[in-house]
């Protein structure tokens, strides 16, 4: 066993202790990792030079880190260079950049140490635990090609057991068409997969449409909304039980589901997450906020309460005896959701299974345009006999007192990251 792999076995179990810790032990330990997370950024990262360093421990109760400011993605994009630490320990290891998906704008870059890449990783490990997943199947990770996985293996299970114990990691390209995607997972069926909810759907509606319906048990499904109708026709066409984990570029993996209660535990060893209101007072349990992130082993470009404009619900404790804070529900991004006539805000309920095979492809969008109106924008040929199914889809679930136009436009591409986002909201441009 090698240096590397004896540091991830010895993480790992650490956080099967830390998982069923009292809340004062995992406070007192994530206390520990952000008080070093705080000296480092106030000595050695320019953007962060002109606040005090704290003079005490401190957690995410303490008032010194409830009066720091929150930074945002615009910090990210513009700031780069002012957030990257000048001095940085060898004992983290070499630094590979990390880009986001594109969700909100151009993608963002940011530096990720070995260290950090680890504590995601063993995060992960406690999902396969978790979740019981049989290590010696393949698994296919669907998504955007990068140059360095990040990875210590090859295999994709825990590196401390034997290789040919471990099933292999396999990556595709998710810019690939869906039919040449399951035509490559159909070849090692049964197989598990990591991709994106959006991807989830795509293939489906293929393997409905070609009769190509490989067997996947598991996939996890990251860095999107994960809508219901997703799940079940995952259900339905591939046999498959979807893991739902909130995760980002950002902030790594942010919070995992129970699969014994559908509440979704925060990796609260790696990543600080705080659920706060518009005024940024931390949300009481089931109530709705932003999530804020702070990644604790971001030492090469340290991120202090960046605001991810995700929304979520806090949740109560855990019936499954693990003692990590949960989040009830993810709601999306804000400028996912729409602005509805009574004031709320929300994701539209549209069906994006139904419209999905309606149209025979992914390739649109429902953008709000007015306080209730919206637009279907459709990036492919739209036959004039799918207009008033396609536009009864559209309408029914936003009620009678919303308006909504079918648009034919000439190209809604994916993501720098491979993401399709079915809502957008435009009123605030």
């Amino acid at each position: 066993m090698n240096h590397e792999v004896k540091i991830a076995s010895a993480f790992f179990e650490t956080l099967l202790r830390t998982e069923r810790s009292s809340e004062a032990e995992l406070n007192a330990h994530q206390g520990k990792l952000l008080t070093m997370l705080v000296q480092h950024a106030m000595a050695n990262v320019p953007f962060y030079k002109d606040r005090p360093p704290p003079n005490e421990p401190i957690d995410a109760n303490s008032d010194y880190w409830r009066s720091q400011p929150f930074m945002s993605r615009k910090d990210l994009t513009g700031r780069l260079s002012d957030l990257r630490a000048r001095d940085f320990s060898i004992e983290l290891g070499p630094i590979s950049p990390v880009q986001t998906g594109g969700s909100t704008g151009p993608a963002a870059r940011r530096d990720l140490s070995s260290l950090e890449s680890l504590a995601r990783l063993v995060c992960s490990f406690r999902m396969f635990l978790a979740w019981e997943l049989d290590q010696s199947k393949t698994f296919y990770i669907i998504r955007k090609p990068r140059q360095n996985s990040g990875t210590i293996s090859d295999r994709w299970g825990h590196p401390w057991l034997p290789k040919e114990a471990l099933g292999v990691r396999q990556r595709l390209d998710i810019f690939l068409p869906a039919a040449e995607q399951l035509k490559v997972l159909a070849r090692a069926a049964p197989v598990y997969v990591n991709t994106l909810p959006s991807n989830i759907l795509r293939l489906a509606v293929e393997a409905l449409r070609s009769g190509v319906a490989p067997q996947i048990p598991f996939i996890v499904s990251v860095s999107e909304y994960l809508p219901g109708e997703v799940i079940e026709i995952a259900r339905e066409v591939f046999g498959s039980r979807i893991i739902n984990v909130l995760s980002s570029a950002e902030g790594g993996i942010i919070a995992v589901e129970c699969p014994k209660s559908g509440l979704f535990h925060i990796q609260g060893e790696q990543v600080l997450a705080e659920i706060v209101r518009e005024d940024g007072s931390v949300c009481e349990t089931g109530e709705t906020g932003e999530l804020v992130v702070t990644p604790l082993y971001s030492y090469a470009t340290p991120l202090l309460r960046y605001r991810s404009g995700d929304y979520v619900e806090k949740g109560p404790k855990c019936p499954c005896g693990r003692s990590l804070p949960t989040i009830s529900r993810i709601l999306g991004r804000k400028e996912h959701m729409f602005r509805f006539p009574d004031g709320t805000q929300a994701l539209p309920p549209i069906d994006r299974v139904k419209v999905t095979g309606l149209l025979g492809h992914d390739n649109w969008v429902m953008v709000q345009t007015g306080l209730a109106q919206a637009e279907l924008r459709v990036g492919n040929s739209l036959p004039d006999e799918m207009r008033s199914p396609l536009l009864e889809l559209a309408t029914q679930p936003l009620g009678n007192n919303f308006k909504v136009e079918i648009r034919r436009v000439d190209s809604l591409p994916l993501t720098s990251g491979g993401k399709r986002h079915f809502t957008l909201n435009s009123l605030d441009g």
